[in-house]
């Protein structure tokens, strides 16, 4: 893709990540701050959430060279959001002393940072209350990630960070500009707000390599592979039951399992799939050669917010997705058309076996013109909001 001139103008980019998961939440990072450098000649960060060492090594290992800001008030950035993340997982999700997570105390970035820079990228929400950035208003930039407020409590999410409804109405109507991570978010803030931002599409890191499988041979497997937690959990107990695993393995179906999720799953949960003829692979080295080894993904996934980052990687790499409405929404469901199989919720287990059975068998492909219209289109669009 032919790069744009940069901008020459200065940003900063808040980062709220541990840096240490591998997970959906930090390839979502990579994207918006490898988008941003391409677009201003020169970027710094706030590691918020990784001390200097942890962010340094990161990024090197991502290959993105920005400046990293260290000092005392990064600092005590750092602290304060350990406190309110640490505090808020104990008070609201352990406890549940409190229904949600608060802002008792702010760390206001410094009026002299404000001016500094052109343009603030604020990487999830939360740290638009907790570093004051209200007062930066059109020079911030909002990734609202997958966290929202009351539709928690409608629609039966499991709640890990939740804002008061206050607080998260407030960045959304600031003036800042605002970015969402799926269509179903943008219509969920719009009937939550009022609001609609614009459209952040996740695209994978690899994905020159995952475009290329797009042609490639279709082995009769299907497969799921997460990383650690809740949810991919319930995902791995759901396709344990006896009569899934058996209906796949009577049609000569073979179900791969990988990921981070089978070492932190119950064991009981791997156990039943491995009796029921499902191969556990672990931890994989590459998400290539992982979709290179099925014909479809099966992701039931129940009621949850924000990308479902393999969804994208298994169209990208021309493989069918069987999910339901909350795995793949309408949008990308369109710009890949033929590869989306949607299922009801809960779904019947019987009938989501035949499915991947009639889904491998039929399986040819996906499309390579497609996949990369979807790249560019998202790269693109991904750069023009981040400009001035």
């Amino acid at each position: 893709m032919e790069m744009a001139k940069k901008t020459k103008a200065r940003a900063l980019f808040i980062s709220p990540i541990d840096m240490f998961a591998d997970n959906g939440m930090a390839h979502g990072q990579a994207q918006l701050l490898s988008a941003l450098c391409s677009v201003y000649d020169d970027v710094d960060l706030l590691s918020a959430g990784a001390p200097p060492a942890l962010a340094r090594e990161w990024l090197q290992r991502a290959g993105i060279r920005v400046n990293l800001r260290t000092g005392l008030f990064a600092t005590i950035a750092r602290w304060n959001t350990m406190l309110w993340y640490g505090g808020g997982v104990i008070l609201c999700n352990k406890l549940k002393l409190i229904d949600r997570f608060y802002f008792p105390m702010r760390t206001n970035l410094p009026r002299s940072w404000i001016d500094t820079y052109d343009v603030i990228v604020c990487y999830y929400a939360w740290h638009y209350q907790l570093l004051g950035l209200n007062r930066c208003e059109r020079k911030v930039i909002v990734d609202t990630g997958d966290i929202m407020a009351d539709r928690h409590e409608r629609i039966g999410v499991r709640r890990w960070i939740t804002l008061t409804s206050e607080d998260e109405r407030s960045v959304l109507t600031s003036g800042s500009r605002c970015l969402a991570v799926s269509e179903a978010d943008i219509a969920e803030f719009e009937k939550m707000y009022g609001v609609r931002p614009q459209l952040l599409s996740f695209v994978p890191p690899n994905h020159r390599q995952l475009i290329q499988l797009a042609s490639a041979q279709m082995p009769p497997r299907v497969g799921f592979m997460g990383a650690p937690g809740f949810v991919n959990e319930e995902i791995l107990r759901l396709l344990s039951a006896p009569v899934f695993v058996s209906t796949l393995r009577r049609e000569g179906i073979e179900l791969l399992i990988a990921g981070g999720i089978c070492d932190t799953v119950d064991r009981r949960i791997l156990s039943a799939l491995e009796e029921g003829g499902a191969r556990i692979l672990g931890p994989v080295r590459s998400t290539a050669e992982y979709y290179a080894q099925i014909a479809a993904t099966v992701n039931p996934v129940g009621p949850s917010t924000g990308v479902k980052i393999k969804s994208v990687e298994t169209l990208i790499a021309g493989r069918t997705l069987i999910t339901t409405r909350w795995g793949a929404d309408s949008g990308l469901a369109a710009a890949f058309p033929g590869q989306v199989v949607h299922v009801n919720w809960p779904p019947e287990l019987q009938a989501l076996a035949e499915t991947c059975t009639a889904a491998v068998r039929s399986a040819k492909g996906g499309n390579e013109v497609a996949a990369e219209k979807y790249v560019r289109d998202a790269t693109l669009r991904l750069r023009e909001s981040l400009r001035l």
